[in-house]
């Protein structure tokens, strides 16, 4: 199975955090192929073991990508590649940028996009906000879950 992560940095944050954690308990399976395509260079919170590139690259991946942010989505979305497209909202971003309507349900509701919650709560505030339900809810990056979710979605 390949999986990439589409993130802003891998900078010091909880998600870069629980992400390399996550990917590097895999890192060395065989039958896995992890990577993060990040929009900003940053020193890693921690080591990774696993591939690292520049969000510059993404129109050649052509697997499972997973965005973690709005504008990471949008630019995923926009990617001309053959990828499985999922948001995992990590954050609610839209509570706090409320004036983003029409842009935000755009991203939300496109067909190609499959999203995944981070937790119950989550998911029953995303399926109020654009009535889409989730296609899954994982925990802090949790891996089994997060390979469970995709292979079902």
């Amino acid at each position: 199975m390949n999986i990439a992560a589409v993130i802003n940095n891998l900078g010091p944050s909880q998600n870069s955090y629980y992400l390399i954690k996550e990917f590097n308990k895999v890192a060395s399976n065989r039958h896995m192929s992890l990577s993060v395509f990040f929009e900003r260079s940053a020193i890693p919170i921690i080591p990774t073991m696993f591939s690292c590139k520049s969000i510059s690259f993404i129109s050649s991946y052509h697997h499972n990508a997973i965005a973690t942010s709005l504008e990471e989505t949008d630019i995923l979305l926009k990617a001309n590649n053959a990828s499985k497209k999922f948001l995992y909202l990590w954050d609610l971003e839209w509570i706090r940028n409320a004036g983003q309507y029409d842009t935000i349900s755009n991203i939300l509701l496109n067909d190609r996009l499959n999203i995944i919650a981070r937790s119950e709560s989550h998911a029953t505030m995303i399926e109020n906000f654009c009535n889409k339900k989730p296609v899954g809810i994982v925990d802090n990056w949790n891996i089994g879950q997060l390979i469970e979710v995709i292979q079902n979605a």
